[in-house]
C-alpha cells in the first residue's frame, strides 16, 4: 500500500509543469477530447431549456470506455452524458453522434435523421463529403485532421463559431493533460475513500480491544476479590497473577502495534493530501490557460467578424457591377434578337410559297397511299381473325384432350385398385364353396362332427366379413370415381365441402400415387363449404398431382401435402406442396406457359399447367402462384372465391 501512494505521488508531480510527451497520448484519447471540446464551438437550439447534452458513440467501444473513464464536466451549464448506439432508432435520442469506420455505410441513413433532429455528426475516415459534418481524417504529422462542412451543420439547425476551425494542437493536448489529471483526482479520492474506511476499521478495533482490556481488567478484579476470600497459598496466587499479568502485557503490545499502524496511515493520509493539494494546484494553473486560450480565440473571433463584414461588402459592391453589366447585355441582346426576326421572317415568307406546291403534290401521294393500305389492312386484319378463331377451337380441343387424358388416368387406377378388393372377394367366396362341398359330403356321408361344423362356422364368418370388407371398399371407391368423372364432364356448379371433395379425389388418385411410392396428406378445416365447379376443381388436382409425380419425384419416393384453410374477403387458400426435386428460376418464369415442358423427350405436352392456371384464373375465377426451390421442393398456392360467380353461357 505504501509503495503504491508514492507512485502516485510522484506522477502527479511529473505533470506539475504540463510536460506532456505527444507520443504518449493515444488516438482514442484525441477522439474522445475532440467529440468533449468540440460542443464549446457548435450552440444548439433553446440550450437555454436544455439541461443535458447527449454523446452517442456508435461502434467505437474504446472511445466510450475512454469518455467513461473519467467524469465529464459541465459546458456552458449543460450536463454531459455518454451513451452507446447500436441501431438507428436510438440516434434521435443524443445530440451528439461519433460514427466509427465499421458504420460508414450507414452514413446515408443517419444523414437526414441528423438534420431532423439538431444532431452534429462527427465521422472519421468518410470518403465523400455531401453527408458530412465533421469528419476526422488520420494524418502523418498532426496525427488527426478535421474536415468541417459549415452548410450541413446550420442545415441540422445547429450554429457552429467561426474558431471551431481553430480547434487543435495545443489545446487538444492540454485538454487530453486537464482530463489524464482528472483520472488521477479520482484515483486519488477512490484512494483516499478507501484508507478512511480503513481507518474507521483500525478505530472500531482500537476500541473493541480497550473493551476487551476492560472486561479482562474487571475478571482480574472479580479474580483477586476471590482469591482474597479462599483460602490458599502463596505461590499459587502468584502463578494465576503472572499468567493474568502475561495476558496483560500481550493485549497492551497489541494495543501499541495498532497505534502505530495508525500513526503509519495518518502519515500516508498526509501525503496523499499532499499529492492532492498539488493536484489541484494543477488543475487551476491549467484552467487558468484554458482561461487566456478561450480570450485569444474569442479575440481571433471578432477579427473574423470584421473580415467577413468587409468581404460582405465587397460582394454588395461586386454584384451591383454585375446587375448593370446583366442589363447592358440584355439590352445588346434584344437589339440582336429584332434584328434576327426581321431576317427570319423574310426568309419564312419565302419559303411558304415554295412549301405550298410542294406541299400540294405530297398530299395528292398520301391519299393514293393512303386508299391502298385501307385496303391492305383489311385483308390483313380478316385472316387474323380467321387464325384467332381457329387457335380457339385448337385450345378448346386441347383441354378436353386433356382432361380425357386425365379422366382415363383415372379409369385405369380405379380398374387396377377395383381388381385388388374384388380378387381378394372371390378368394375367399371361392374358399367358402370348396369348405361348404366338404362339409356336404360329411353330412352325406353321416361323418359330420361337432369340431367340424364350427371350424366351417367360423372360417365362414371370416370369409364373409372379408367379402364384405372389400366389396364395400369397391363400392366406395367406385362412388368416388363416378362423383369425380361426372364432376369432370359436368360444368355447372354445386356446393361441396372442400376437405370431403379432395379426399374425394386424392383416393381415385392414390392408385398411381401408391404404385409410385408417393404419400399424400390433407391438411384442412373440416367445416368448408364451396358453391363452385367441381369438375375444376378436380382437374386442377389431377394435373398438379400428376406433374408432381412426371417432374418433381421423377421416379423416387416423396410426399404430396394438400393445405386448405378460409382467408379474408370470404376466399379459400388452397397449398399443393411436394418435397421434390424443386424448379429453377428459369422453369418458374415458363412454368405456366402453353407448351412448355422440361420432358419433352419422355411424352410431355406442356399443356397440364397452363390448363391449370387457365382453369383457376378463369374457370373458378381466382388466381395462382408457384415458389420453389432445388433440392427442397415446390408449392403452388391456389386463391379463389369461396363462392364463384354464375355467368352465363357465351
Amino acid at each position: 500500500m505504501t509503495a503504491l501512494l508514492l507512485t502516485l505521488f510522484s506522477y502527479s508531480v511529473s505533470y506539475s509543469a504540463y510536460a506532456i510527451d505527444v507520443a504518449d497520448i493515444t488516438d482514442d484519447e484525441l477522439r474522445a477530447t475532440y467529440l468533449t471540446s468540440v460542443i464549446r464551438y457548435v450552440t444548439w437550439p433553446q440550450e437555454n431549456q436544455r439541461q443535458r447534452l447527449v454523446i452517442g458513440i456508435m461502434d467505437a467501444d474504446s472511445v466510450y470506455q475512454t469518455l467513461r473513464a473519467t467524469p465529464l464536466q459541465p459546458i456552458r451549464q449543460l450536463n454531459l452524458e455518454v451513451r452507446t448506439v447500436q441501431r438507428l432508432t436510438q440516434i434521435t435520442d443524443v445530440d451528439i453522434l461519433y460514427v466509427g469506420t465499421r458504420s460508414l455505410p450507414q452514413l446515408s441513413a443517419i444523414a437526414p435523421l441528423a438534420r431532423n433532429n439538431n444532431i452534429l455528426v462527427v465521422t472519421e475516415g468518410a470518403s465523400g463529403r455531401e453527408e458530412v459534418m465533421i469528419n476526422l481524417v488520420s494524418s502523418r504529422q498532426s496525427r488527426f485532421a478535421f474536415q468541417v462542412n459549415n452548410d450541413r451543420i446550420i442545415e441540422a439547425g445547429m450554429t457552429p463559431s467561426n474558431d471551431l476551425l481553430m480547434l487543435r494542437g495545443l489545446e487538444l493536448e492540454m485538454a487530453v493533460a486537464f482530463r489524464r489529471k482528472q483520472q488521477e483526482l479520482q484515483q486519488v479520492l477512490a484512494h483516499l475513500n478507501e484508507l478512511e474506511l480503513e481507518l474507521d476499521a483500525n478505530e472500531q478495533r482500537q476500541v473493541q480491544l480497550n473493551e476487551r482490556i476492560s472486561m479482562l481488567e474487571a475478571a482480574i478484579d472479580e479474580r483477586d476479590a476471590v482469591l482474597s476470600a479462599q483460602a490458599g497459598s502463596l505461590e499459587d496466587k502468584q502463578m494465576v497473577m503472572d499468567s493474568q499479568q502475561n495476558t496483560l502485557n500481550r493485549l497492551l503490545r497489541e494495543l501499541d502495534e495498532q497505534r502505530m499502524r495508525l500513526f503509519s496511515r495518518e502519515e500516508q493520509l498526509a501525503i496523499i493530501l499532499q499529492s492532492l493539494q498539488a493536484s489541484q494546484n494543477t488543475l487551476e494553473s491549467l484552467q487558468h490557460e484554458l482561461q487566456i486560450k478561450e480570450q485569444q480565440l474569442q479575440e481571433k473571433q471578432q477579427e473574423s467578424d470584421i473580415l467577413a463584414d468587409r468581404i460582405a461588402l465587397n460582394r454588395n459592391t461586386l454584384s451591383n457591377q454585375q446587375q448593370v453589366l446583366r442589363e447592358q447585355r440584355q439590352a445588346i441582346a434584344e437589339q440582336v434578337a429584332l434584328l434576327e426576326s426581321r431576317e427570319q421572317t423574310i426568309n419564312r415568307q419565302r419559303d411558304i410559297l415554295m412549301y405550298v406546291g410542294i406541299g400540294l403534290l405530297a398530299a395528292l401521294f398520301f391519299a393514293l397511299l393512303s386508299i391502298l393500305l385501307y385496303y391492305n389492312k383489311r385483308k390483313t386484319a380478316t385472316q387474323l381473325m380467321r387464325t384467332l378463331d381457329e387457335l380457339h377451337d385448337a385450345q378448346d380441343k386441347l383441354v378436353e384432350s386433356e382432361k380425357m387424358a386425365a379422366l382415363g388416368n383415372l379409369v385405369a387406377g380405379v380398374a387396377h385398385e377395383v381388381n385388388t378388393p374384388l380378387g381378394v372377394a372371390l378368394t375367399a367366396t371361392t374358399m367358402l364353396n370348396d369348405r361348404r362341398e366338404i362339409l356336404l359330403g360329411a353330412i352325406n356321408s353321416g361323418q359330420l362332427t361337432k369340431e367340424q361344423l364350427d371350424s366351417f362356422l367360423s372360417k365362414a364368418a371370416e370369409s364373409l366379413q372379408l367379402t364384405e370388407r372389400n366389396l364395400a371398399r369397391v363400392a366406395r371407391l367406385i362412388s368416388n370415381f363416378k362423383q369425380v368423372a361426372v364432376d369432370q364432364m359436368v360444368t355447372e356448379r354445386r356446393e361441396i365441402n372442400l376437405h370431403n371433395y379432395l379426399e374425394e379425389v386424392m383416393s381415385t388418385l392414390s392408385i398411381e400415387l401408391r404404385r409410385v411410392g408417393i404419400d399424400y396428406q390433407i391438411e384442412s378445416e373440416q367445416n368448408i363449404s364451396m358453391l363452385t365447379t367441381p369438375g375444376a376443381m378436380a382437374q386442377i388436382i389431377t394435373n398438379l398431382t400428376t406433374n408432381a409425380i412426371r417432374h418433381a419425384f421423377d421416379g423416387k419416393e416423396g410426399t404430396i401435402t394438400i393445405r386448405a384453410k378460409k382467408i379474408a374477403g370470404d376466399n379459400v387458400q388452397i397449398e399443393f406442396a411436394d418435397n421434390g426435386m424443386g424448379m429453377d428460376e428459369a422453369t418458374i418464369a415458363k412454368v405456366f406457359e402453353p407448351f412448355f415442358t422440361t420432358k419433352r423427350n419422355a411424352g410431355g405436352t406442356g399443356l397440364g399447367m397452363s390448363i391449370v392456371y387457365n382453369l383457376v384464373r378463369q374457370k373458378l375465377h381466382g388466381d395462382i402462384s408457384v415458389r420453389s426451390k432445388v433440392g427442397v421442393g415446390t408449392a403452388f398456392a391456389l386463391t379463389m372465391p369461396r363462392i364463384t360467380r354464375q355467368i352465363a353461357n357465351t
